[in-house]
């Protein structure tokens, strides 16, 4: 059955329905290869293995009597450990948290759950899931399947890393500054960061207040866009999202912007970002390179004190007066981020009406990045300067090119400003770096077009020749110990 662990989830969703497999088959084979390999990667945190056989049980049961449940009706899935799940012990990450147990799904939980997915378990994340690596303080680090001594990313690092190393099908992960894209880009594998449509629910201790309203989205991850398409029409309530119809390559526009914030990405980067313009080119697709379609520091501004203001209203009362505002920020924030952190300071020093007023600015700039796509199809840029890392603390330097840079340098520029607009983002796996390290790119499109993005980036991987296989462990390197 290890072969079931390597199908991608919509050849599992068609071969259960054809009954050449069950449910229960399916779901035995990813049980098997968690216990053999979580120990090593440490992406699953909590298994949901008894309701998960009974429900598979449920399933082959109602396929013998020609039932359908949905599009998922089978299929194994995880979701990050910061979704509340009906039941089964949800941390959010939080040690206060370590064994509570919440009396409700979070709505993309039972959306999932409601297209007849099974949910197999719970995955791994950073504290308060707010680092873009992924060391827990309940269950402790996940490592990268592809090099055990780099992490998976964060901060849906676990969620990456059970898709990389074939623990589960479709996983479900959250993004703010990079959450889905970074882990993805990292492990090598797909994943959505839809358009932003309002605040996030199910992700926080039913006692904390919903402070955060902005650019924060929940979004599927796959091994491949087919299974993004898959499980977006799932969470998304719209059958029809699967089955839009990829566009003819010759009729794609592509903008290309090789880097953002003035940081430039390292060889194996630029060298996968040319060969994947060569094969869109070959493929048929228009590809030129152009500038960001908005100032990158403006929007790098505008995303800071969004997540500064937000997040600083959520602290207890007593803990928002302004002493321990700067305690937090040019303290504790800034050892883990740096510069960041004094980005995001001056958000948490916004009066409500300054609030308000860079509310205006993310708005004026999505209608920027709205008439950009006036010209291309899609936008394309890298996820990150640099593929996995090997792990280090939190805050401690990284290395371009064998340069030092501050922690957050090689990430934040890409991830954080462009999260400011709020359009939807495919991370899409496009190659490997000389050590075989996973790189993946960043595709951008219209606000609302997250079906035509999806569509369109099936056609931009089969050009890659994308391989979704999982990693081999046999073929990984490395130490678990911390470097």
């Amino acid at each position: 059955m290890s072969d079931l662990t390597s199908c991608s989830a919509s050849t599992l969703a068609r071969r259960i329905r054809a009954r050449e497999v069950s449910a229960v088959e399916v779901l035995t084979a990813h049980l098997e290869r968690i216990e053999r390999w979580n120990p090593v990667v440490n992406a699953t945190v909590t298994l949901n293995t008894e309701p998960a056989r009974a429900r598979a049980e449920a399933a082959d049961a109602a396929l013998a009597r020609d039932e359908v449940w949905g599009p998922l009706h089978g299929v194994p899935f995880t979701v990050k450990d910061q979704f509340s799940t009906a039941g089964l012990r949800t941390t959010y990450a939080l040690p206060h948290y370590a064994d509570f147990v919440p009396d409700a799904d979070a709505p993309q939980v039972t959306r999932l759950k409601a297209a007849g997915g099974i949910l197999l378990g719970k995955t791994n994340l950073p504290f308060a899931a707010y680092d873009w690596q992924c060391q827990n303080p309940t269950f402790g680090r996940a490592n990268n399947p592809w090099a055990l001594d780099a992490t998976p990313g964060g901060s849906s690092g676990g969620s990456a890393a059970a898709l990389a190393a074939g623990f589960t099908p479709l996983e479900l992960g959250a993004d703010v500054g990079g959450s889905l894209r970074v882990p993805a880009h990292f492990c090598g594998v797909a994943s959505l960061r839809p358009t932003e449509d309002g605040p996030l629910r199910g992700i926080r201790p039913p006692a904390r207040p919903a402070t955060v309203r902005h650019i924060a989205v929940a979004g599927p991850m796959a091994r491949t866009v087919r299974d993004l398409q898959l499980e977006w029409a799932a969470l998304s309530g719209s059958a029809d999202t699967a089955e839009v119809p990829a566009p003819a390559a010759d009729t794609l526009r592509i903008a290309v912007t090789p880097e953002l914030g003035g940081v430039p990405v390292d060889t194996n980067t630029q060298r996968v970002l040319r060969d994947a313009i060569g094969a869109w080119r070959d493929a048929g697709c228009s590809v030129a390179r152009r500038p960001a379609p908005f100032d990158v520091e403006d929007a790098f501004d505008t995303w800071a004190r969004i997540q500064g203001f937000e997040l600083t209203a959520g602290l207890p009362a007593p803990l928002r007066h302004t002493p321990f505002r700067q305690l937090v920020w040019h303290g504790y924030v800034r050892s883990q981020y740096g510069s960041l952190a004094g980005r995001m300071a001056k958000g948490a020093g916004l009066s409500p009406r300054a609030y308000f007023n860079v509310l205006d600015r993310k708005a004026t700039l999505a209608d920027t990045v709205d008439a950009f796509f006036d010209d291309w199809d899609l936008w394309v840029t890298p996820v990150a300067a640099l593929p996995a890392f090997t792990h280090r603390r939190t805050g401690a330097a990284l290395e371009i090119e064998g340069v030092s840079v501050p922690y957050a340098l090689p990430i934040a520029p890409y991830n954080c400003p462009t999260a400011a607009p709020g359009h939807p983002i495919l991370t899409l796996p496009a190659g490997r770096s000389s050590d075989g390290r996973p790189i993946g790119l960043q595709v951008h499109a219209r606000r609302g077009a997250d079906a035509a993005l999806l569509a369109a980036g099936r056609r931009l991987e089969a050009a890659l020749d994308h391989d979704p296989e999982p990693a081999s462990f046999a073929e990984t390197s490395g130490s678990e110990d911390d470097a």
